[in-house]
């Protein structure tokens, strides 16, 4: 496994000490670490596998990659060959892709900037007119890239697509796939490819290139250059913590910190889930005075006031995680502007609530609105946590954090 992927390798090794001591422990924790050693080495070997049997093909895996998607796609070329397994992948990018592709604006920016362009080359992909929407495909990745890095597009020679401790960034991910689409093609070609060779193609060389393979792998392409940048953003405060975490504090701090967990413990053991029946606990439509005993239904309510009274920069601090990829409120406010101004707010209903722990819940609510006379009606789906300063989960009966919203299914709201 590469050497780049830190997290990963530190859970193994503390996976093998856990076990050296786990004669130790309760039976039910003995347990619990050989489930997480089977986890781990389960998922280890399906990226190890995918990236073996597929990135010569031109695929590769990528941290938000769908490990259902990655094992079927595994499962089915070790039974029925290669054709088979690529089969997989090549129905998920042509259907399912659909729901998830404001990934892409969500996670960098250079793709946000391009989000037009990416729903007009999506739409030739969707109807299956591949000879325009690969170019156009090439083109935005080569783009995206090239404003990201402020240098070099992404099949430029030296352009460095590597990442600390993530999975696209290791040396299977990207770095592979630019040497593989990156190849130079000096002749002519009429035959059939199914790799996106940049230069073959935007050259006019590889004239055979409008098909399903050719236009999944760029899409799959593109996800894969999102998670590399979001991860690459994040690189510095990923080390830092990693590095702290991996530093003892000293024996006075543990002590207290123990003591600490110890109370919280308690305290959580004390709190009873609450079976809550909409209609009869609260309103299906309720206001801020409804909540006194469900305060995690607020933001929920504030929410959908600020996107009524079209209040775009309080809406945006409420949905701040659907903006995350932007890193100042004012980004945050203006996209947030351009994602909902078009959409004029009807109602909102809340369909169901489930508590699922004391700092969490579970809301299912109904929303409405309207976009040049045509009607919307979409479930959205939100946690609601209850978090201190630091972002870090906290206990509501203290009192030292606010409830947060966490757009879980949300797709609907980029209908219009």
């Amino acid at each position: 496994m590469d050497n780049n992927l830190h997290s990963l390798n530190k859970l193994k090794t503390d996976i093998k000490a856990a076990r050296l001591i786990s004669f130790l422990l309760p039976k039910d924790k003995r347990t619990e670490i050989k489930n997480l050693e089977k986890q781990v080495e389960e998922m280890e070997k399906s990226i190890i596998l995918f990236n073996s049997y597929f990135t010569d093909l031109g695929w590769c895996a990528y941290d938000s990659m769908n490990t259902s998607l990655m094992n079927a796609a595994i499962s089915k070329y070790e039974s029925s060959g290669a054709d088979a397994g690529e089969e997989v992948l090549l129905n998920y990018y042509k259907t399912d892709a659909r729901e998830i592709i404001h990934w892409l604006k969500n996670k960098a920016e250079p793709f946000a900037q391009r989000y037009e362009l990416i729903q007009k080359a999506f739409d030739d992909h969707f109807e299956g007119r591949y000879y325009a929407s690969v170019p156009l495909f090439l083109i935005i990745i080569d783009g995206a890239v090239n404003d990201y890095t402020k240098s070099k597009g992404f099949f430029a020679e030296g352009t460095d697509v590597t990442a600390w401790d993530c999975l696209v960034g290791c040396s299977d991910g990207l770095t592979k796939m630019k040497g593989i689409f990156n190849k130079g093609r000096n002749k002519t070609n009429h035959e059939e490819i199914r790799v996106p060779y940049r230069n073959g193609i935007l050259h006019g060389r590889d004239l055979n290139y409008g098909n399903e393979y050719v236009s999944c792998k760029c899409v799959a392409l593109m996800f894969a250059l999102a998670d590399w940048m979001s991860m690459k953003d994040s690189e510095e405060r990923r080390k830092a913590k990693f590095e702290k975490e991996n530093n003892p504090p000293p024996i006075s701090e543990s002590i207290k910190k123990l003591k600490e967990n110890a109370l919280e413990r308690e305290e959580i053991s004390r709190w009873t889930k609450r079976n809550v029946i909409v209609g009869v606990d609260i309103p299906s439509n309720p206001t801020i005075e409804d909540c006194e005993k469900y305060q995690y239904i607020v933001p929920v309510i504030k929410t959908f006031d600020a996107w009524k009274s079209k209040n775009y920069g309080t809406l945006s601090l409420y949905l701040k995680r659907l903006f995350s990829y932007e890193n100042s409120e004012k980004k945050r406010a203006g996209e947030c502007r351009q994602m909902f101004s078009p959409k004029n707010f009807c109602s909102f209903e809340i369909k169901e609530i489930e508590e699922r722990g004391c700092s969490m819940t579970r809301i299912l609510v109904q929303a409405d609105w309207e976009v040049n006379g045509k009607h919307f009606s979409e479930p959205l789906e939100f946690g609601v946590l209850y978090q201190d300063k630091n972002e870090k989960p906290a206990l509501p009966w203290r009192g030292n954090g606010t409830w947060c919203l966490i757009p879980w299914k949300v797709q609907g709201l980029y209908k219009m």
